[in-house]
């Protein structure tokens, strides 16, 4: 039996179940052409990254690490499909992931292609894709996959793997429009920790939309205020706050439902 699987947004390691089917429900990718992960590599198109003896090296998801039976996972309900962050499909010693995007869940007017066709209304359908993130052979403990940055959400502390940016991506973070640097920080002065960090926050804002970018600055203002600011701009007068500041790009802050108390979560997760 094969599973389809949903981790929602939040910070409990549950995973529903969705679909259980006897039939593939993903595609398995041609995985023939493999590159040991190294960041500086730049992937052909038929190529994937892989990364043996994967669970020794701790980035784990509260699944693979397990062993895996259908039966303890409970039913996804109607109400929980807008929290999904990734899908996990359960095929043989197989589980295959795919990030969950905004545009595959369709709210829209539809209708089934057959001879009689019926409209559909306020019947939500959840696409999925044809792509996959990532791949994690429990047979050989061997994950694969394209993009770092997509699985950073899916396996706890795997960006520490992350290439270090070049002087030339230090600089072009700190020239953004909302950072300044204060008189004893230069750009030349970030150590290589920030560095990883940088090169990872320039992909991900070069992810977002310009309103974006504007939403997770004031995310981060909201949480940073250690971190001395210019008007809309923070000012860097030290590597801790050059860090802060990092982790708010990543929206690695939160904040409890229970006697609300804002903490930082120590490995990136979607909250």
């Amino acid at each position: 039996m094969n599973y389809l699987l949903a981790k929602l947004k939040g910070r409990t390691n549950e995973f529903l179940k969705v679909i259980a089917s006897t039939n593939d429900i993903l595609e398995v990718v041609d995985l023939t052409n493999t590159q040991n992960y190294a960041p500086e590599y730049r992937l052909e198109d038929n190529e994937w990254f892989k990364l043996d003896n994967f669970l020794p090296r701790g980035y784990t998801n509260g699944l693979i690490e397990h062993t895996f039976s259908g039966t303890t996972f409970n039913q996804i309900t109607a109400d929980k499909y807008e929290g999904i962050k990734y899908l996990c499909c359960k095929q043989s010693n197989l589980y295959l992931f795919q990030k969950m995007a905004t545009n595959q869940l369709l709210s829209k007017k539809w209708f089934r292609i057959t001879d009689s066709p019926t409209l559909q209304t306020n019947k939500p359908i959840v696409v999925i894709n044809e792509w996959i993130d990532a791949i994690y052979d429990k047979d050989s403990d061997t994950l694969y996959f394209k993009d770092i940055v997509k699985i950073k959400e899916m396996f706890s502390g795997i960006e520490t793997l992350y290439r270090t940016a070049t002087q030339t991506e230090v600089n072009t973070f700190l020239s953004q429009s909302f950072i300044s640097l204060g008189t004893s920080f230069t750009m030349g002065s970030v150590k290589v920790a920030n560095r990883r960090r940088i090169a990872m926050a320039l992909d991900t804002l070069n992810s977002f939309t310009a309103n974006e970018v504007v939403q997770v600055v004031s995310y981060t203002k909201s949480y940073c205020t250690n971190v001395p600011t210019n008007g809309n701009m923070f000012v860097i007068e030290t590597e801790e706050h050059l860090k802060l500041v990092l982790f708010g790009i990543e929206q690695r802050y939160y904040t409890t439902n229970i006697r609300p108390e804002k903490r930082l979560a120590n490995s990136i997760l979607e909250i």
